[in-house]
């Protein structure tokens, strides 16, 4: 058997790979199927715009309670147990997909879409987090965010193709969780310990790290909820500001006559290079040290601008790249930072549903707030949301800059578990 550093010690190959591969469902409800979103409205010509826009936007409103919920439940007895029904109803709502054929049914099966994926999210973050230390957890972190955004890329360019044939075939893309299931075994509690090795240097047992981590964070962070808060502030405000032009970069191509169907190429893009910056986290953060989230924040305000600048298929195409990079790269710098405030290594999945249900959150408001702040100014050129995005992402910066000596702020050694 083949055994990996977790960096206290090592951990059979197979139980990377079984955790890793929970990874592969977390970002699937949604995204995956809204490339033929239009042929939905063909299908159901007597479907309203918003029942056909739920089936999007439905699952990802049911996982943020759900995130919340698993956190709760999700303790290191009942972890494996809450994992399991989570994949097994995220897999149940695939295969009914492939016999729905009303609109309702669609959207109720977006909403036990929603439950078995929300269950499953946390879990993701917080059984690497668990068994993993130091640089391995960032490496395995960074891993994966590249897992779960590149995903994504198969998964839209299987539904893009699959739609030729049949609508149905499309929700094949909510059976990834059978691979989860089938590695369930090797991700147990009871697996993991009856197979990992310390190292010989007197590293402590699973529970004598807990407690040793619990005593040293506790003298590090007073107030862990406020620190965390801060972080989950980090990520919302990182997050609505990258993912705006998901919802408006259709309306600036058109208006500045360029064919919409080429927007699928640009989104793609972001998800490319957020997922290069999830598996290239480590050598990044060796090179740019405690800068890392000042340097992620001014990559996404060169990728806005060049949107709202150049206004060629190209200029879009390497804005989506800047800023799927930056995404890519801070995204798993929080993960890291949320496991580090847990004050036992067995609350880690409670803290990391905190911080997730705040990336949902995040991308949920963006319409809101870009509206709002367009009829504050009473602008609506096509241009404004990514100088909005960009203008708050400026805000944040110089934040940064005044609290750069706060937890929140730093990247590189210095912020390494130990």
């Amino acid at each position: 058997m083949k055994y990996i550093s977790n960096g206290k010690g090592s951990i059979p190959l197979i139980t990377l790979i079984a955790l890793l591969s929970v990874s592969l469902t977390v970002n699937l409800p949604g995204l995956a199927v809204s490339p033929m979103l239009g042929k939905m409205a063909d299908l159901f010509p007597h479907s309203s715009q918003l029942e056909i826009q739920l089936l999007t936007l439905l699952p990802n409103l049911i996982i943020i309670p759900m995130i919340l919920l698993s956190g709760k439940i999700a303790n290191v007895r009942y972890q494996t147990a809450v994992l399991a029904a989570g994949l097994a109803i995220f897999l149940a709502a695939g295969i009914l997909y492939l016999f729905a054929d009303t609109m309702p049914m669609l959207i109720g099966l977006g909403v036990i879409l929603g439950i078995g994926c929300g269950l499953i999210v946390p879990i993701a973050a917080g059984l690497l987090s668990e068994w993993f230390y130091g640089s391995q957890k960032v490496k395995v972190l960074g891993f994966k965010s590249g897992i779960s955004n590149g995903i994504v890329i198969l998964a839209t360019i299987f539904v893009g193709w699959a739609a030729d044939f049949s609508w149905h075939t499309s929700f094949c893309v909510y059976l990834v969780p059978v691979i989860p299931l089938l590695l369930l075994p090797f991700m147990t509690n009871g697996y993991i310990r009856s197979h990992i090795r310390h190292n010989d240097n007197g590293a402590p047992s699973s529970a004598s790290t807990h407690v040793v981590a619990k005593e040293s964070d506790r003298r590090i962070f007073a107030k862990p909820i406020v620190t965390l808060c801060g972080v989950i502030g980090l990520y919302i405000a990182l997050t609505a500001s990258s993912m705006v032009f998901t919802y408006y970069l259709p309306f600036t191509m058109k208006h500045y006559g360029l064919s919409t169907s080429e927007v699928g190429v640009a989104t793609a893009m972001f998800y490319v290079t957020a997922m290069i910056g999830g598996f290239s986290l480590t050598p990044y953060i060796r090179i740019v040290g405690r800068l890392g989230l000042y340097v992620c924040i001014a990559i996404m305000i060169a990728g806005l601008l060049t949107l709202g600048l150049i206004h060629t298929m190209a200029g879009y195409v390497i804005g989506v790249l800047l800023i799927g990079l930056g995404y890519g790269f801070f995204q798993p710098i929080i993960y890291n930072k949320t496991t580090e405030i847990a004050p036992d290594k067995t609350l880690s999945t409670k803290y990391f549903s905190y911080t997730l249900a705040g990336n949902y959150i995040a991308v949920s408001i963006v319409p809101v707030l870009i509206e709002g702040v367009q009829a504050l100014f009473d602008n609506h050129t096509p241009d404004f949301p990514y100088f909005i995005s960009t203008a708050i992402l400026g805000i944040v910066l110089i934040i940064g800059i005044v609290c750069r000596r706060s937890f929140v702020w730093r990247t590189g050694s210095g912020n390494t578990a130990k």
